[in-house]
């Protein structure tokens, strides 16, 4: 704010004085010169009469006697008269006297005198005119003087009046005006501690100036109660903003993010950089149906920004960096004030897990009535297999040829089989227990590959990897044979279909525990987790003596073209099916998924397109008592010294995790979100003892092609591969072949992987130093 000029007011004040004052005393002298001039003027009219008194007479006898001499001697006496510029005197015999200039300077004022002379004998008769010519000089410059005096008084008068005025209005005026400016000028002024007061007198409180600072205190009083309310009102929504789950975000009227909350923040990426931004590229809504970005008619964004109420429509969302989308469900609202920056008001709220709860009620209402279809089929086909049987069996009872006997009994082992097909049905759709038991998985294992061998072409390859020969499996074996079957035919069918991919993988493997990643697994839309194996893992939590339940994993790999997202989010939907209508009816999946539930296990899909495909099943592990196994004490985990382990991870969710566990294994932690970070904390110079990284990264680098890039930089650091997709083989690793870890991990399986990468390293170590 500038600074106003010194007094100025006052000096304007000033002005106005002596331009009243000078208009004043220019109507009052004006008037006094009037005066002046009028009375000095009847002077001058006055001089006539006395000249025609004095002189008239005595100049009219001259004239008469002819005494000349006298004549001349009065006209000088009356020429030299005050204010007589000029007289002529004409007698009548037609002689002129003349006194003053020929031509004078001015215009004088004629004044013409008879002169009568009176004779006693012949009475009165004119003897001449007197011409007078009066002059005003005496009076203009009579006049001039006064003015000037008057000028210079008047001048003096109000120079001195000015100052007196001019000080007297900046000691009582100015100084406090310009008081309270500096006061106002300053940025806070609103704010300030202390009120506004005056340097003055207790008798001069009473004024004007006093009524401007209580008014500007006045203010400031309310100022101070609506800032604090301001404010408080203000630090509420703040902290309503902050605290709610809901993403709150204000667009302009180009899309720009004006305002953002932190939930906001966090769904659109974690992004802090300062408003305004414009909306990120990396956020697009998507159709879920093919999970292609929706067209910009259909997108919410537009359709707010364009002046739509939206009323909690729920979309998918990708996330930022990240290869798990989120459904969002999204409000809007039109900014309706004209002075507002705003367009419109976006309310973002993540129903993810609502969805995918949704999803799984969705489909096991399906499932539901497929198995109420299917139990009621099954039913029936199983009553008329039984009519068969006993027609069978009593036809058998006479005497019939051996040729019918043997073509009866080929019909009772299909009539058999039927009954073993329709029991599956019906343990399906819960019309009857499934006939759980356990057995050992190495003979189960040998079974079906003499099962299904057959069933396979020639240019796929399968192959079997049994766990440990003492593992027991607790569940239907029927309906295991049978999940297992779909599972094993899917993949063959993937590979032939697409002409990607030549091998098949049926691997068992024995879980201690649960992992630690159990709720992760929970929250991930392709895990399907059953209610009884979280009634289990709640309990080994809660128990306290340091056993758990343990399962068996069975897992089909194959290395076939892999899915995409909107098919994986489908996969267990009963009819779903990618193959030809001819090909397959969509329940194969859906019945394995139904096996899962009955037996108190988990079913997950993972899959990496151009890559593969990895379905698990977690079952129940049983006992030699051909029960479910009872908790067993839990194995020790071997313990870190302080290792440096760098996770090359980037699913936000799974660091957190690892993070926890590494450091309970008493390693140090540290991450990277993709292979160039992973790059850039090696190039720094940091500690790291082991690298563990995932396959298949967003970014361009991939974990092989990371693991040959970090062998270059530091080839003695110990490298471990881990992927939820385990049908990675050796030639596929490339320059680095490294031990792989399948995702989920238990605790103790990772603790000795990492142990057993770090060992050969230390040893060599402590040679070196012996």
């Amino acid at each position: 704010m500038d600074r106003p000029k010194s007094n100025w007011l006052a000096l304007k004040l000033l002005l106005w004085v002596l331009a009243l004052n000078a208009f004043l005393s220019l109507i009052a002298t004006s008037v006094q010169l009037y005066l002046n001039f009028d009375r000095q003027n009847r002077a001058l009219e006055d001089i006539t009469q006395q000249v025609e008194r004095g002189f008239g007479q005595s100049l009219s006898f001259a004239l008469w006697s002819f005494d000349l001499q006298q004549v001349e001697q009065i006209l000088d006496g009356v020429h030299s008269g005050a204010d007589i510029a000029t007289l002529r005197l004409t007698s009548d015999q037609g002689r002129t006297w003349f006194r003053g200039p020929e031509r004078p300077d001015e215009v004088l004022q004629d004044r013409v005198i008879e002169l009568v002379y009176t004779d006693p004998a012949r009475g009165q008769a004119v003897v001449g005119v007197l011409d007078v010519g009066l002059s005003r000089a005496r009076i203009w410059s009579e006049l001039y003087a006064q003015v000037l005096v008057l000028f210079f008084a008047n001048l003096a008068k109000t120079g001195f009046a000015s100052v007196a005025i001019l000080l007297v209005f900046r000691s009582l005026v100015s100084r406090h005006l310009r008081q309270i400016s500096s006061y106002v000028s300053q940025p806070y002024w609103l704010t300030e501690e202390d009120n506004l007061t005056l340097e003055r007198s207790e008798s001069t409180r009473d004024d004007d100036l006093e009524a401007i600072v209580s008014a500007i205190n006045t203010t400031r009083d309310r100022f101070e109660d609506l800032d604090r309310e301001r404010a408080t009102a203000s630090q509420q929504l703040r902290l309503v903003l902050d605290t709610t789950m809901n993403g709150i975000i204000g667009l302009d009227h180009s899309g720009v993010v004006n305002v953002i909350n932190p939930a906001a923040r966090h769904m659109l990426g974690g992004k802090s950089e300062s408003t305004p931004f414009p909306w990120p590229e990396a956020i697009k809504f998507l159709d879920i149906a093919d999970l292609h970005p929706l067209d910009a008619s259909a997108d919410p964004i537009n359709r707010a920004l364009a002046g739509q109420s939206l009323h909690g429509e729920t979309h998918l969302m990708t996330r930022a960096g990240e290869s798990e989308n989120r459904y969002v469900r999204v409000s809007s609202t039109v900014v309706e004030d004209e002075l507002s920056d705003l367009r419109c008001v976006i309310v973002l709220d993540d129903v993810s897990q609502l969805e995918k709860n949704r999803q799984q009620i969705e489909r096991r209402g399906r499932l539901d009535a497929l198995g109420q279809l299917t139990g009621g089929i099954a039913h029936d086909f199983n009553n008329l297999l039984a009519t068969i049987l006993y027609a069978m069996q009593l036809t058998r009872a006479d005497n019939i040829s051996p040729r019918s006997d043997r073509v009866l009994a080929t019909a009772l082992s299909a009539v058999g089989r039927g009954r073993e097909l329709t029991g599956r049905l019906l343990a399906f759709a819960k019309r009857q227990p499934g006939l759980a038991k356990s057995r050992n998985a190495s003979e189960i294992f040998g079974e079906f590959e003499a099962l299904v061998r057959p069933a396979i072409e020639a240019n796929v390859e399968l192959s079997f990897v049994p766990p440990d020969p003492d593992v027991l499996i607790y569940c239907d074996q029927g309906q295991l044979d049978n999940a297992l079957l779909n599972l094993v035919l899917n993949s063959r069918d993937a590979i032939m279909r697409s002409s990607k991919g030549s091998a098949i993988i049926v691997k068992a493997r024995g879980l201690d525990e649960l992992d630690a990643d159990l709720i992760l697994r929970r929250e991930n839309l392709h895990a399907y987790i059953t209610q009884g194996m979280k009634q289990e893992h709640a309990q080994d939590v809660a128990r306290h003596d340091e056993k758990a339940y343990r399962y068996v994993e069975i897992s089909v790999t194959d290395d076939g073209p892999g899915m995409s997202e909107e098919i994986k989010s489908r996969a267990i939907d009963p009819f779903f099916t990618t193959k030809d209508s001819n090909s397959g009816s969509g329940l194969g999946l859906s019945m394995v998924y139904g096996f899962i539930q009955q037996s108190d296990g988990e079913f997950r899909i993972y899959s990496e397109l151009g890559f593969g495909t990895t379905i698990r099943m977690i079952l129940p592990r049983g006992s030699p008592d051909n029960e479910r196994e009872e908790p067993v004490p839990r194995l020790p985990a071997r313990r870190g010294t302080g290792q440096y382990v760098l996770v090359v991870e980037d699913e936000e969710n799974l660091i957190a995790v690892m993070e926890d566990l590494i450091e309970e294994l008493g390693f140090r932690f540290r991450a990277a979100r993709s292979g160039q970070d992973a790059l850039d904390v090696l190039g720094s110079g940091v500690p790291v003892d082991v690298m563990l990284t995932d396959i298949v990264m967003p970014g361009g680098i991939g974990g092989f092609e990371l693991a040959s890039k970090v062998r270059k930089l530091r080839p003695d650091l110990p490298i471990i591969y881990m992927s939820g997709y385990t049908g990675f083989t050796s030639t596929e690793m490339g320059d680095v072949v490294a031990p792989m870890l399948q995702k989920p991990c238990p605790p103790v399986e990772l603790a000795e992987a990492l142990y057993g990468a770090l060992e050969p390293k230390e040893k060599g170590a402590k040679d070196a130093e012996s």
